[in-house]
C-alpha cells in the first residue's frame, strides 16, 4: 500500500477507536501504542493523528503530545443549536430525492428494535439522519452534518457517565415517536410537515439535554 493509502486506513482505524470509546481522555495517544494496537507504521499514524487534529478530535499539544479532545456540554448544546437550522432544510430538500425503498428498509430496522437499546438507538439516528442529508442532493450540507456528526458522537461518549445517571426511557421513547413522525413525512412526500418534524425533533432533544445538564 502506498502512503496515501496507509495514512487513510491508520486515520480510519484511529477514528473508531475515538467513536468506540476505546482512547480515554486523561492518557497521551503514543505512536507507539497506536502501532502495536493497529499494526500500522508509526509515520502513518503521525500523518493520521495531524488529520484528526484538523478535524478537531484530537489535540496536539507541543512537548506534551497528542491527546483526546475533550468536549463540554456546551459543545453539544452548541451541535444541537446549528443542527436545529440545518436538519429541517436537509429534509425540505429531501423530499423529491429520497429513496422510499431504502427508507422503508430503515423504518423496519427502527421498529424492530429494542427502545432500551441506546446504542442500536444512536446507530438508527445516525444513519437515518445521514440519509436525509445525502437526499439532499447537496454535497456542501452533507459535508457539514458529517463533522457536525462526528463531533456529536465522540461529545455523547464524553457526557457517558451523565447519561447513565439520567432516567432517559421517556427521552428515548419521545426520540422514537419523533424519528417516525420525519420517516413518515417523507414517506409523504411532504415537505413542509418534514421540516416542521425535522426542527421539532432537534429542539425537544436539545431542550431533553439542557435538562439532562441542569439535573
Amino acid at each position: 500500500m502506498n502512503r496515501v493509502s496507509l495514512k487513510q486506513v491508520a486515520y480510519e482505524k484511529i477514528k473508531n477507536l475515538i467513536l468506540e470509546n476505546q482512547i480515554c481522555h486523561d492518557r497521551q495517544i503514543t505512536e507507539l501504542e497506536l502501532n502495536k494496537t493497529l499494526q500500522v507504521g508509526r509515520a502513518p499514524i503521525r500523518e493520521a493523528l495531524n488529520l484528526l487534529s484538523k478535524d478537531g478530535l484530537v489535540q496536539l499539544i507541543p512537548n506534551r503530545g497528542a491527546f483526546l479532545r475533550r468536549f463540554s456540554p456546551h459543545d453539544l448544546i452548541q451541535i444541537y443549536q446549528i443542527r436545529e437550522v440545518l436538519d429541517p432544510l436537509a429534509a425540505r430538500q429531501a423530499i423529491e430525492r429520497a429513496d422510499l425503498l431504502e427508507l422503508e428498509r430503515i423504518e423496519k430496522k427502527y421498529i424492530s428494535r429494542d427502545i432500551t437499546d441506546w446504542e442500536s438507538g444512536r446507530q438508527f439516528s445516525k444513519e437515518l439522519h445521514s440519509f436525509i442529508y445525502r437526499s439532499s442532493g447537496n454535497p456542501f450540507l452533507s459535508a457539514v452534518f458529517e463533522d457536525l456528526q462526528l463531533k456529536n458522537e465522540v461529545s455523547w461518549n464524553s457526557l457517558w457517565n451523565l447519561w447513565k445517571k439520567a432516567p432517559q426511557t421517556r427521552a428515548m421513547e419521545k426520540r422514537r415517536k419523533e424519528h417516525l413522525a420525519i420517516i413518515q413525512s417523507l414517506k409523504k412526500r411532504d415537505a413542509q410537515k418534514a421540516e416542521a418534524n425535522s426542527r421539532e425533533h432537534i429542539s425537544n432533544a436539545l431542550q431533553d439535554l439542557l435538562r439532562m445538564i441542569s439535573a
